[in-house]
């Protein structure tokens, strides 16, 4: 897999949130710790019909306008305004971006994304606009795809992506994720793998190894990896324990796994929830540089 220097972000991603647990400006903070090694390519709007691949007509209308109902926000967890829309809106037009470098150059990268939440017709978890749903079927749109797959290693279930393809042959949806989270009611993936709470680095990456082979068993032309950080040991609202290290080597997995099948890879970054968004920020920026194939370290 050849090195990459392109990465995908907009500035448009951080918006206020008013002190909400999901910290919008870690994607920024992420895409400064890499400007130094890589090339910001800022994504346009995503036109209506790429947001209709994977969403309901009625949610796209929701989602270009901005306003929604008081029920779809408290689904959604999430307060929304029009900055709030633009900004899922950027991403999954980032992702379709992440998706077309990928298969150019071998991975491509996102300093954002990764909304598995997002139903056909509602949002939930934080999750507007299932960015990695309309990467898939984008490319497939285009002709550049058949078969597709999904590596959700986000310490919560990517409900609303095994939803959205659950009658879909040609895209395997694998979620490795702690038992005892959110979502309380899960969806079926093609693979799931659930975990229990604080197993550390030497189970979970034992566990992955197991998982993983059965994802290049389908073939897939491209991958999509939702690479959540949620999982970290001091992370808010998970539990898994494991270490930036362990991250690490988790992620080398996942990208040694697509080199050796010559399967691209887009990175879309998910959730992260540390007290100190600085340092979900460098997580989430060591992801994004072992895909690069660059070793620098994070500081």
């Amino acid at each position: 897999m050849a090195a990459v220097t392109r990465l995908v972000f907009s500035p448009h991603y951080t918006v206020d949130l008013g002190g909400h647990v999901f910290p919008t400006e870690k994607f920024q903070l992420a895409a400064r710790l890499l400007a130094p090694v890589c090339r910001i390519t800022a994504p346009r709007e995503p036109a209506r019909e790429d947001m209709l691949l994977a969403h309901d007509p009625d949610w796209v209308d929701k989602a270009i306008s901005g306003r929604m109902s008081l029920a779809d926000e408290t689904l959604m967890e999430l307060p929304f305004t029009p900055r709030v829309a633009r900004a899922h809106r950027l991403q999954a037009a980032g992702t379709i971006l992440a998706c077309r470098h990928a298969l150019k150059r071998g991975a491509g990268l996102h300093a954002g994304g990764g909304s598995h939440h997002a139903f056909r017709g509602h949002g939930e978890g934080f999750c507007v606009i299932n960015d990695i749903a309309i990467g898939i079927l984008k490319m497939r749109a285009e002709g550049r795809i058949r078969r597709a797959a999904v590596i959700d290693l986000d310490v919560h279930q990517g409900n609303g992506t095994a939803a959205i393809f659950a009658d879909d042959p040609d895209t395997f949806t694998f979620s490795m994720h702690q038992k005892d989270l959110y979502p309380e009611i899960k969806e079926r993936s093609s693979l799931d793998v659930e975990l229990r709470a604080g197993m550390g680095d030497r189970a979970y990456l034992d566990r992955l190894r197991e998982s993983l082979p059965a994802v290049f068993e389908h073939k897939p032309e491209l991958v999509i990896y939702q690479a959540g950080v949620d999982g970290w040991e001091r992370d808010l609202l998970g539990g898994l324990k494991l270490s930036a290290a362990g991250l690490r080597a988790r992620d080398e997995l996942v990208r040694k796994g697509c080199q050796s099948h010559g399967v691209a890879v887009a990175v879309t970054l998910g959730g992260g929830y540390a007290r100190d968004v600085m340092e979900t920020a460098r997580l989430h920026a060591q992801t994004l540089l072992v895909f690069a194939g660059r070793s620098e370290e994070i500081s």
